[in-house]
């Protein structure tokens, strides 16, 4: 049986971005994992429960309309087929406005690839290429969004259907309308009876984590941090980051409140780093001048109210509150009567200002998540998002319109994109099936092709896993059906009984039951479905336990020629490219933050689309079953100090107070951060492919405190200030980097060993 795209993944970091320390979480525990074992012992869940009772009721009851009422059998079986795709496997999420217009595209996409596999389904070069193709669009049109993630195996289904098999075009009619007939009624028992989604419960985990930031910022302000409250935030942000990474789809796509509660997911997560580190660093905040505590104290009110909206209360965050503590904050910095800035006075500030600027963001993309931001600042939001915040960046339409969903298709045109990789291996195993099928005397296709889809996954070992599991419960189907038909007889009230009852358990079985579980019951559905469309008896089952066998090593043999390693080489490949582009950026935000440079730094854009393709990698990985070859400690401490460069290099980027004139006493921090872009450069060698022998451990660079003093002297008060900003941002960036190389350390190692050890 495919699989609907709801499995979850895991997340266990360490204590969070600012201190990426601690204890590895053991293979097999820890809250994701927990979450991952309690799925096998859970035999009940509501939302499943829902699903199975809808599909169960509507797909026989289609079904039978068509088959006993309309007394067309080539409308029941495309009726059936688009009964289970809209009420099985697809598995849409949003409002429901978002889940009818999915439902919808879902209806139009099935009936185009039906007539397409129709017209192709004579002619063995005609469907080999049109498979291909049609495969590789619907596998890579996920990275447009979550939904059209979840439509594509879906939307795959009737067109196998129709392809597997010779069929003169004038059948297209019927199965057009039976397709659209069971996928309408399916989406519109979806829409009024789905469970709330769980980007529900992302909101609730984000709200408690912003909650626990502002109790920990409060007591910091006390010193009186104490550990349960910091074990609590620890705790807040593995549960937030598990539910961020538990489907294998990045929650943005074009839906722009999507992509808010992604973008609120990443602002808090550095905000957690920011507000451990400057406890750390500050200490008793109560001796700090008033002025410099007020960024701290109205970012913890603007958190409390930023939690509130998620929770869905009606709160409007006092951001215009925030703004004038950061602009008060830096005027007195920078008055002209007033001596040197203190050290602790700049260090309470800079936390202040940094800690209130990614807050800000954080209630910013929160209003847009919960659509209740206005349409200009949803506009600069999106800005931000793609790098693109600068004035003197492209306009924003290229973001929102038809153009927006090529520039997000040409950012993963390429073999760093899971998308890509993976659509590539969709269509190669699917072109293939169909040949086998057209050139071979394989009496029904359609499962050839059914069990070629099923097993498909982001690695070969993980597709010869999911292949076992598929043959194992197709056999155990036959099984049941060998045994079940003799006993239904001739009986029409117990075949659609038995029908009722394998539907169920089909539509109860995704992330409850084993997958062996669901194949089987799967198996039962078409053995009933056949027989009573055209009694045939269970032997009929043999023959479809050979062409899923065919089609998992078709499956298998296009895994091991195109992705053997699956999503771990693209995740460590998307890490070293954050690294190399990061610390590029990072010396040329230093350099034009200190008036050296001419035009802003260019790879803003470029960066956010390394993130991105990070994030979706990332997600394939831990989709992946089986045990992982990485390390999730050692690989979750790499791609947080990935997040961090980033963000350091979008904070200085806009860098305030500034002006144009280029500050001749600034040299020793710029080899600072030359050393530093370095640094990450050797991260990213020793983590992308292989080019030699596993290099030797990096050390982090060790400048001499006199010469990237934030105390230098020269130049003007707004200088001054701006080095010594500068000077804190790269404090912050460097303070957890020695935890970094034995993580980059073990990744090289692993990483040139062969695939299969």
């Amino acid at each position: 049986m495919i699989e609907r795209n709801d499995q979850p993944g895991g997340y266990r970091p360490g204590p969070g971005a600012g201190h990426p320390t601690g204890p590895p979480a053991a293979s097999g525990t820890g809250p994701a994992a927990a979450s991952g074992g309690s799925r096998w012992r859970r035999l009940w869940s509501g939302a499943a429960l829902i699903r199975a009772v809808r599909a169960a009721v509507l797909v026989p009851a289609v079904f039978a309309f068509c088959l006993l009422v309309l007394r067309q059998p080539q409308i029941a079986t495309f009726a059936a087929f688009g009964g289970f795709a809209s009420l099985v496997l697809a598995a849409f999420g949003g409002t429901r406005r978002d889940r009818a217009v999915a439902h919808l595209m879902l209806t139009a996409a099935g009936a185009v690839l039906i007539v397409i596999g129709t017209l192709v389904s004579s002619n063995v070069a005609a469907a080999t290429v049109a498979t291909a193709l049609v495969a590789f669009t619907s596998y890579f049109a996920a990275v447009i969004g979550p939904n059209d993630a979840s439509g594509a195996a879906a939307a795959m289904l009737p067109y196998m259907l129709a392809a597997s098999a010779a069929a003169p075009a004038h059948v297209i009619g019927d199965r057009v309308a039976g397709w659209t007939l069971a996928t309408l009624i399916g989406g519109l028992a979806v829409v009024l009876t789905a469970p709330r989604s769980a980007g529900r419960e992302l909101r609730l985990a984000t709200a408690t984590l912003a909650t626990g930031l502002a109790d920990l910022l409060e007591a910091g302000a006390l010193r009186a941090a104490l550990p349960e409250l910091r074990a609590a935030v620890v705790d807040a942000t593995h549960r937030m980051m598990t539910l961020f990474v538990s489907a294998p789809y990045r929650p943005s796509g074009l839906v722009i409140a999507d992509q808010a509660m992604a973008g609120a997911v990443n602002q808090l997560e550095w905000c957690k780093g920011l507000v451990a580190d400057g406890i750390e660093r500050c200490g008793d905040l109560r001796d700090a001048p008033p002025g410099q505590r007020a960024p701290l104290e109205a970012s913890a009110r603007v958190l409390r109210q930023a939690a509130a909206v998620l929770r869905g209360e009606q709160v409007d965050p006092d951001l215009a509150a925030l703004e004038l503590s950061r602009a008060d904050s830096v005027a007195q910095l920078t008055r002209a009567d007033r001596a040197e800035v203190g050290d602790m006075e700049l260090v309470v500030a800079f936390y202040g200002q940094t800690t209130a600027n990614c807050v800000h963001a954080f209630a910013t993309d929160v209003l847009i998540a919960t659509r209740g931001a206005d349409p200009l600042t949803a506009g600069s939001s999106v800005r931000r998002w793609y790098g693109l915040a600068r004035p003197d960046r492209p306009p924003l339409a290229r973001l929102v319109t038809l153009s927006g969903v090529a520039g997000i298709v040409l950012r993963n045109a390429n073999l760093r994109s899971v998308w890509f990789v993976n659509a590539l291996r969709g269509a190669l195993a699917l072109s293939v099936a169909v040949l086998i099928v057209q050139l071979s005397d394989v009496r029904s296709g359609f499962w050839v092709l059914l069990g070629a889809l099923s097993v498909l996954r982001t690695s070969a070992a993980s597709t010869g896993t999911m292949a076992v599991k598929a043959i194992l419960g197709t056999a155990a189907g036959v099984a049941v059906g060998a045994a079940l038909l003799p006993a239904l007889g001739r009986s029409p009230e117990a075949h659609w009984a038995a029908l009722v009852v394998a539907i169920f358990v089909v539509a109860y079985a995704p992330g409850i039951l084993p997958d062996v579980v669901g194949q089987a019951g799967f198996t039962v559905v078409i053995l009933v479905l056949y027989d009573i469309l055209a009694p045939t008896g269970w032997t009929l089952g043999l023959i479809r336990l050979q062409d899923v066998v065919i089609g998992c090593l078709v499956s298998l043999v296009a895994g091991l020629l195109v992705w053997p390693r699956g999503a771990g080489d693209l995740v460590r490949d998307d890490v070293a490219e954050l690294y190399r582009d990061g610390g590029v950026r990072l010396s040329e935000a230093v350099s034009w933050s200190l008036g050296l440079r001419p035009v802003p730094p260019a790879r803003a854009a470029r960066a956010a689309s390394a993130g991105f393709r990070l994030e979706d990698a990332l997600r394939g990985y831990l989709a992946e079953p089986g045990s992982k070859r990485m390390n999730r400690q050692d690989l979750w401490r790499l791609v947080i100090a990935g997040v961090r460069l980033r963000l350091t290099a979008d904070a200085l980027d806009d860098l305030t107070p500034r002006d144009a004139s280029p500050d001749p006493n600034c040299d020793a921090l710029v080899r600072h951060a030359d050393a530093l872009a370095a640094f990450y450069a050797g991260l990213a060698a020793q983590v992308g492919r292989p080019t030699g022998p596993v290099p030797p451990p990096l050390v982090p660079p060790s400048p001499d405190p006199s010469e990237v003093s934030a105390a230098i002297p020269g130049g003007t008060p707004p200088q001054r200030l701006r080095r010594r900003w500068v000077g804190e941002h790269l404090r912050h960036l460097e303070l957890h980097l020695a935890d970094l190389t034995a993580p980059a350390q073990a990744l090289a190692t692993q990483r040139r060993r062969p695939w299969w050890r």
